[in-house]
């Protein structure tokens, strides 16, 4: 079965990362899988934003691991997107695994690297937390963890073993010595960026044993050319379009 993960929700008819977005997946039957971004604010709240800056995307300005989440709670994280989302928050992830539980959403959740001068303290607190909240989703939720921070994904071994975890590569990062990389970070996964792949290197990669998701996708006929090589996944902003290549009979 290929995976279609819905990237930050459906980030171009809603905004990403909120709980509008997520719910909008929910509400659509056959998509099962979502991605998510977490971040730890400076008064350790697990909250789903995917820059290391709030200014992109909420009316509100400053580094998310040095902000306070009382400070940022009520920024809008929707007005940049449109007028009717001016009422949207940054979530938390208690939040999204309220929306999660209700639609049997399954969620990939992406670690974002922790900075500041705390940020060794920091990390082994969001793993610490992410452990508390996973324990409240339903039985039957599937989760992935990655992450291109490959402290978080060690961490995340370590605290969470049983559950997988998937090594994120930029595309001039994918040295050939990344098998090295992925069996020390004990993950049998690869999140690769779309940019410059090939069909030799998706056949390397799943040859050697390896599940293969690929980011992010937003052309069609890209997506069905990606499955036709033989990935299990692809990352899109428009899940909602791209649900019928979820079959394993893609166009040849």
């Amino acid at each position: 079965m290929n995976t279609i993960f819905a990237h930050r929700g459906l980030p171009k008819i809603t905004p990403e990362n909120t709980l509008a977005s997520f719910v909008k997946c929910g509400e659509i039957d056959s998509l099962n899988w979502i991605e998510i971004d977490i971040a730890i604010t400076a008064d350790e709240e697990l909250i789903i934003i995917h820059d290391d800056f709030l200014d992109r995307t909420t009316n509100t300005t400053g580094e998310v691991s040095k902000s306070y989440y009382e400070d940022i709670k009520n920024a809008s994280a929707g007005l940049w997107f449109g007028e009717q989302y001016n009422k949207e928050t940054v979530p938390t992830f208690k939040q999204l695994i309220d929306i999660v539980n209700k639609y049997d959403l399954n969620v990939n959740i992406e670690l974002k690297g922790v900075t500041g001068n705390n940020s060794v303290n920091q990390s082994k607190k969001l793993i610490q937390l992410l452990k508390e909240n996973l324990g409240l989703l339903n039985d039957n939720i599937k989760v992935l963890i990655s992450s291109f921070n490959f402290t978080l994904l060690k961490l995340a071994q370590e605290s969470l073993p049983e559950v997988e975890r998937a090594v994120l590569f930029e595309e001039h990062a994918f040295y050939p010595d990344w098998q090295s990389i992925v069996d020390y970070l004990g993950s049998k996964t690869i999140h690769i960026e779309d940019k410059g792949l090939t069909k030799e290197k998706v056949n390397h990669i799943i040859t050697q044993g390896y599940t293969l998701n690929v980011w992010t996708v937003n052309d069609k006929e890209r997506a069905n050319e990606l499955f036709n090589w033989g990935v299990n996944g692809i990352f899109t902003d428009i899940a909602n379009e791209l649900l019928h290549l979820s079959s394993e009979e893609t166009v040849q």
